[in-house]
């Protein structure tokens, strides 16, 4: 398989995988958020939805790239992860600061946001969270 095609193989199973983190994080809300409050069942969430994100992606998108230091890889997972919470939810507030269109219609500015989290948290598990497995993987 071509450089480019494992690419893009990779960035697919990563999207997959952010897929099925989604459908953690909302049930994991709908199941906890009154016994633990709003806020309290979105942390858990984020935290459940990191995890098996992290245990999807170390198997399929970046198989073979992993860490024998499998808690130290899990905590730069969640790192980046937190970082691409913050860019994801920078991007929604900016763009319905400065856009009277998506203020009125914010679904745009709710993909502006996931394209830049999803983005950031990519490149942050192929440059950084994942390479630390095979120094190798470094200079890919």
């Amino acid at each position: 398989m071509s450089e480019t095609a494992e690419k893009a193989k990779r960035i697919l199973l990563f999207a997959g995988a952010g897929t099925a983190g989604f459908g953690v994080d909302v049930l994991t809300v709908m199941v906890t958020h009154k016994r633990c409050g709003l806020i309290g069942a979105q942390m858990l969430g984020f935290l459940l939805a990191v995890t098996a994100t992290w245990i999807l992606n170390r198997r399929y998108a970046f198989a073979g790239r992993g860490s024998e230091r499998r808690l130290g890889e899990w905590g730069r997972y969640v790192v980046a992860n937190g970082w691409g919470a913050v860019l994801n939810n920078g991007t929604y507030l900016l763009a319905i600061w400065l856009s009277p269109l998506l203020a009125r219609y914010p679904e745009g500015a709710v993909a502006l946001g996931s394209l830049a989290g999803m983005g950031a948290n990519y490149l942050a598990a192929h440059r950084w969270v994942f390479a630390q497995g095979n120094p190798e993987n470094l200079k890919k």
